[in-house]
């Protein structure tokens, strides 16, 4: 497992279910071909950020052997349910090479 090269955009949709669910994707690149099963990691805290940021890192297991070296997308999506919407602002994904940040007052909604 390892760091993706850099997140590029980061969308969350919040899915008005009881319990409700965060359904975070973020889109990135490697720097090779062959990476597989991308993830978003909740970084966990003894406290929950006074700024109301949840922290992920978005990781991927690298190719084994040779492989071809262009740039390549790469997607993952988080599931989180039952969120802290009492505290929660927004999502922060950490890649190698940068962070970005989506907030919960301009994600999309939608009804199970």
């Amino acid at each position: 497992m390892a760091d993706v090269l850099k997140v590029v955009d980061v969308q969350l949709t919040l899915l008005k279910s009881f319990p409700p669910q965060l359904h975070i994707q973020a889109f990135g690149q490697v720097g090779s071909a062959g990476w597989t099963n991308p993830r978003l990691l909740p970084r966990f805290y003894i406290q929950f950020p006074p700024d109301g940021i949840q922290d992920f890192d978005f990781v991927a297991d690298p190719p084994q052997g040779i492989v071809i070296q262009p740039v390549c997308p790469i997607a993952a999506s988080e599931l989180w349910e039952n969120p802290p919407l009492n505290i929660l602002k927004g999502v922060r994904v950490h890649s190698a090479t940068n962070c970005i940040e989506a907030y919960l007052e301009t994600s999309r909604s939608l009804s199970l």
